[in-house]
């Protein structure tokens, strides 16, 4: 019936086109000969033309009837013959693998490419739009009950002068104190984090090992892992055995575990959870430990997504510190300083972790024992008289004796039951130590030896109902959630059973913006030194490739990276993990170091970007070898299609030179787990040239001049439109030609205002206009320049949208209390930017457009593209900002639209999740800008204005239809926070953002309009994505004609919704021995997003969550799988590659990996 059919329809299209060239071949001549010969000629083509298109129709309408009939013959289940709607109306490019071949063009008119939209099932919208999980506090309604006033409260500052009642506490019921003695050391600071260890912390872990056996009851906490590594690798196996001593008997315990104590609002999830894992793995492996308490007590305000990551990493409790004064005074009013902190799109709760909150302004010992830091620090023994550390109150310690023992301790007794009225037990935590404590020998002795004799002195006084002791965290938990127990049994009359963690609220919400103290809101640190920022997310985007290519490698049974060369990379791998883990401690990502060390941390960062760079092309090109051979393990035989000048420089294009009739390969590297379509743009030396397929078919390209740098005119930037299946590697060469194929090869057009054009190949057509406004296109987008050089309105698809972009300033106060590293303090709201007749330049072909204006201190690139992926939906926008001769200067990006958002505006946590914001006047402009780590947006119920950040900063909206986004500070002095500086040392930096302005398909629903739940657009989710983790370029200008085209690690595309987050290689286990990269770990991220905007151009579908891992891995590591917590420490259940999981909206997944057995035959 096939066969009979497709007679048909071959016979019925060979009548439609004889038909066709007839009535072309028959058009009548006009004889009008009064028209002169010329003009006669055009109406005789134009009638022609006119008739033409009318055949046409005609032969449309025949072929649609022809494939109507065609479907009725085959029925409905056949594949349909192209028509119309299918069919280009210019002429089609052949079918190239590699490229994307659904191009059609003509040099005189506009590329279109056929492109497909992402198809989301109904049920997979419904999550965006449920209820908001219940809970009994609400961060939002805290913000809008309090009035965020200061008043004075006595001793305790910010609080209240605290009374109790004695009788409270009964011999059956005592007061239950923890004094829990710890060191918060920083990796880095004032000083750098070598120096702090050879000075302090090698002496703190040193004493650690010596005084804490002289006393079974001693107890000692520690977070950092960066350092105590570097300690326990300069130690006998002697000291080492007495540390694992000391750690399984309870006197020593590891909090949380990470590599550091991570910033926790410009850090993005990716490295968070990465430096974990960088410390959990090296617990593991040495110390056979897994945290179970987390330790947060100088992160400058504190985020929900540091909360999850704890919970999904099998930690039970948590502790914080810094939060806004108002809210701890809140929080302490109503005994709610400990809380079940639940994820707020969590609709049950297994996102929840009980977390403990400090109630006063320091975790310094003055702050800490209650709520009167004079008294506090009377029971700091460092500070004993001749110490060169004294106490600010001017009364200082006294050694405890026989004779005061009994004053003393009831003097210190009193601040524990003060500061237990804050809480909802009779379980009471004091941490006892500061910055860079315990250090000598000396301190040693005298904060225990006292403390000791105090405790002594209190418990074995029964009317004083207490028990006192040293503890850990681990110890004063357990005692909690005994006493929650026994508490609610009491309650409900001796039933048991009951939840441990009942008695505390639920609590939904983040701890952003903080304020330590009247309106000193810590959110500067947001955008200080942005460049370095960005550098993380380069060299978290460099691991992640790496680690990719390396875990599919060694995780393939016929790999040949193995052995010594496995272990080589490994270990490289290991050591970038460790560089970015150090950045993103609390005052290194969030540009609060002092100079020196910001340049140590720059040098680190650039020394794991290179590592990365340079296992991804060792394992690519192994990957790409038909032989599989394994070259020498510093071959450099593919360059990363960026280079790297230096640690505070900014990276530009490396430079592919094609000399003669030679030719330079590109490897483009696709680490996602979706088909990626989109640009690949290279820098050349040549614009006569072609690009083809390692098959040698043609590439469309678009060749743009360089006209700014040291390249200008001299250098070329080839952009040629590319599909890449998933996980893959793909080859394309760039050849010379002098006779270049103008089919395949455009060249763009340049257009100069306030400046003289620049002298180019004949090639590009260039030309100077002096009005005042410039029209910027390609594809079927518009943007208007207005004669400032900077975007005024939006045309897509002939819809014009009000969108423009101005470029503020802040001025920081007069006063001493002013903006530095941490403070933003301005003097008033921004002031616009002077900006007049700056010099622009717009090049634009049919593939992309880039504009450029030279405004002050910064230069403002906009760049469009026309592709066959989702950049073709979004603006781009690059400032290359240079702020270094301005004095107390903050530099900000503002978007004005027309979107009607009122005081709502939502701002990301961590590139994880998106919070919503109010705009409020009681909290000042400053208290107004929380940090945007990946998005912010505002939306009204039509439309939606997005902004995605390539790197970490401060915004807000501070009127109905702005988004701002600061740029750069540069501030000239301190702002008494510690850092003992300014902000001075401004180097040259890029800032890259992507811009979306959707308009919804539908009006959402109660919880899309107003929830405090929102989520990004599946547009915005895959944006950000590309934007953070883009394809790789490899270059090499060898020959290489033995490689493969193409390596595939992937099978298909996963659900539009499911992201790959990681593909991580693991070490052996304690006492294992394991082989580099014989174990691996994947984990997946199913996102959440707002259905309510138009899906991306992408060849994907959801479906409920459902991925099999076989899908993601092809045929890399065996069958056997065991998901596992996200750092790797608890493994669960045992499942296969085939088997079909469910993810759920949200959530994050880790699977441990093994590596199958290997080819005999493999050296």
């Amino acid at each position: 019936m096939r066969f009979k059919a497709s007679i048909v329809f071959g016979a019925a299209i060979a009548i439609a086109t004889l038909i066709l060239l007839y009535q072309i071949v028959s058009l009548p001549p006009d004889n009008n000969s009064a028209v002169p010969h010329q003009l006669q000629g055009f109406d005789s083509l134009e009638s022609r033309i006119k008739k033409l298109e009318q055949d046409i129709a005609i032969n449309h309408n025949t072929i649609n009837e022809i494939h109507g009939l065609m479907k009725k013959i085959n029925g409905p289940n056949s594949a349909a013959a192209p028509g119309p709607d299918s069919a280009y109306l210019l002429p089609k490019l052949k079918p190239v693998a590699g490229t994307d071949s659904g191009a059609t063009f003509t040099q005189e008119a506009a590329i279109q490419f056929n492109t497909s939209v992402a198809k989301l099932q109904e049920a997979d919208c419904s999550f965006a739009q449920s209820p908001s999980s219940a809970v009994d506090i609400l961060m939002e309604d805290v913000y809008k009950s309090l009035p965020f006033e200061n008043p004075d409260g006595g001793a305790w500052k910010q609080g209240w002068d605290v009374t109790y009642d004695r009788s409270q506490w009964t011999p059956e019921k005592p007061l239950k104190v923890f004094v829990v003695p710890h060191s918060h050391c920083d990796p880095g600071w004032i000083k750098t984090f070598e120096r702090y260890y050879s000075d302090q912390v090698s002496h703190i872990l040193d004493n650690m090992a010596r005084k804490l056996p002289e006393d079974s009851r001693r107890r000692f906490i520690w977070a950092e892992i960066s350092f105590f590594s570097m300690w326990w690798e300069r130690q006998t196996p002697t000291v080492q055995n007495t540390v694992r001593k000391l750690v399984a008997q309870g006197q020593l315990e590891i909090v949380t575990g990470g590599w550091v104590m991570p910033d926790e609002a410009v850090t993005h999830y990716w490295s968070i959870i990465d430096q974990l894992i960088t410390g959990h793995e090296w617990l593991r492996t040495h110390l056979n430990v897994r945290p179970n308490n987390g330790w947060s007590i100088d992160p400058f305000g504190v985020s929900p997504t540091l909360a999850y990551i704890l919970k999904r990493s099998g930690l039970e409790n948590m502790l914080v510190q810094r939060t806004h004064y108002a809210i701890k005074k809140h929080f302490a009013t109503n005994k709610n300083l400990e809380f079940r902190w639940r994820q707020s799109w969590d609709p049950e709760s297994s996102t929840e972790i009980l977390c403990h909150m400090m109630p006063f302004y320091s975790y310094d010992i003055p702050h800490t024992c209650g709520p009167d830091p004079k008294v506090c620090c009377q029971f700091d023994f460092k500070r004993l008289p001749g110490s060169r550390v004294t106490c600010p109150w001017r009364i200082p310690p006294q050694p405890i004796t026989p004779h005061n023992v009994q004053s003393r301790a009831e003097m210190l007794l009193d601040q524990y039951r003060k500061k237990a009225q804050l809480y909802r037990t009779n379980v009471l935590l004091v941490v006892l130590g500061d910055d860079f404590r315990y250090d000598t020998s000396d301190e040693w002795d005298a904060q225990f030896t006292n403390y000791q004799r105090l405790f002594d002195h209190m418990n074995a006084h029964s009317d004083y109902n207490v028990q006192a002791q040293f503890g850990t965290l681990s110890e004063y938990f357990h005692a909690l959630r005994e006493e929650s127990r026994s508490t609610q049994q009491q309650q409900q009359q001796g039933s048991a059973g009951e939840d441990e963690e009942a008695l505390f609220p639920s609590f939904a919400g983040d701890f952003f913006s903080y304020a330590d103290k009247d309106d000193n809101y810590w959110t500067g640190y947001f955008t200080s030194r942005p460049y370095y920022k960005a550098r993380s997310r380069m060299l978290a985007a460099k691991i992640r490739a790496a680690e990719i290519l390396f875990s599919m490698a060694v995780g393939s049974s016929d790999t040949v990276v193995v052995g010594s060369v496995a272990e080589r990379l490994q270990a490289q791998l290991i050591e970038a993990h460790k560089a970015l883990g150090l950045f993103q401690h609390h005052d290194g990502i969030t540009g609060t170091s002092k100079d020196h060390v910001v340049l140590d941390y720059a040098n680190i960062l650039l020394n794991g970007i290179q590592t990365s760079e340079h296992v991804m092309q060792y394992v690519a090109h192994t990957l790409l070898s038909p032989d599989r051979e394994a070259p020498a393990p510093d071959a450099v035989l593919l360059e990363v299609s960026e280079k790297h000048e230096g640690a505070s420089a900014v990276s530009t294009p490396r430079v592919l030179t094609l000399e003669g009739r030679g030719r330079g390969g590109v490897v483009v590297f696709n680490p996602h787990p979706h088909t990626y379509r989109g640009l690949v743009t290279i820098r050349v030396n040549t614009h006569l040239l072609k690009v083809v397929t390692a098959s040698n078919e043609p590439v469309l390209c678009q060749v743009d001049p360089v006209l700014d740098g040291l390249m200008a005119g001299e250098a070329f930037d080839v952009s040629f439109p590319v599909t890449l299946a998933p996980l893959s590697l793909t080859r394309f060469f760039l050849t010379r030609h002098e006779q270049v194929d103008r089919r395949f090869v455009k060249y763009s057009t340049v257009t100069v205002r306030n400046e003289l054009p620049p002298s180019l190949p004949s090639a590009f057509s260039t030309a100077s206009v002096s009005s005042l406004q410039l029209t910027m296109k390609c594809g079927t987008t518009r943007v208007s320049i207005n004669e400032k050089g900077l975007m005024e309105s939006i045309t897509r698809d002939g819809h014009q949208q009000s969108l423009s972009i101005q470029f503020v300033r802040y001025n920081a106060r007069s006063e001493r209390e002013t903006s530095g590293p941490y403070l933003f303090l301005p003097a008033g709201p921004a002031e616009e930017l002077a900006i007049s007749s700056p010099p622009t330049l717009l090049v634009q072909g049919p593939l992309r457009a880039v504009l450029t204006a030279k405004l002050p201190l910064l230069a403002h690139n906009l760049i469009l593209e026309n592709s066959p992926g989702l950049a073709s939906d979004v603006l781009t926008v690059r400032n290359l900002v240079n702020i270094r001769s301005t004095k107390n200067y903050e530099l900000a990006m503002r978007l004005v639209s027309d979107v009607d958002n009122g005081e709502t505006f939502f701002t990301d946590l961590n590139g994880f999740q998106i919070v919503r914001r109010v705009r409020e006047s009681k909290l000042t402009l400053q208290g107004n800008y929380y940090p945007i780590a990946s998005q912010a947006f505002i939306q009204d119920s039509h439309k939606r204005l997005t902004i995605l950040t390539g790197q970490p900063h401060g915004g807000s909206s501070l009127a109905p239809g702005q988004l701002e986004v600061m740029q750069d500070r540069r501030l000239m002095q301190d702002d008494f926070r510690g850092a003992e500086q300014g902000v001075t040392d401004n180097v040259i930096t890029p800032n890259v953002f992507r811009i979306l302005l959707e308009r919804r398909d539908s009006v959402p629903g109660a919880a899309g309009a107003v929830s405090r739940n929102s989520f990004p657009s599946l547009l915005a989710e895959r944006a950000l994505q590309e934007l953070l983790f883009p394809p790789v370029s490899l270059l090499n200008t060898a020959e290489s004609s033995g490689l493969k085209q193409t390596w595939v690690g992937g099978v298909r595309d996963v659900a539009c919704d499911v992201q790959l987050v990681s593909l991580h290689s693991i070490r052996g286990h304690v006492g294992g021995g394991a082989a580099a990269g014989a174990a691996a770990a994947l984990t997946l991220r199913r996102a959440a997003f707002d259905c309510s905007f138009p899906p991306p151009r992408a060849d994907c579908s959801t479906n409920g969550g459902k991925v099999q891992l076989s899908e993601v891995l092809g045929s890399s590591f065996s069958e056997e799988v065991r998901q596992s917590t996200l750092s790797h420490l608890y493994a669960g259940v045992n499942i296969t590659k085939s088997f079909v999981l469910t993810l759920q909206p949200m959530e994050l997944y880790t699977f441990l990996l093994a590596s199958p057995p290997r080819t005999p035959a493999l050296p």
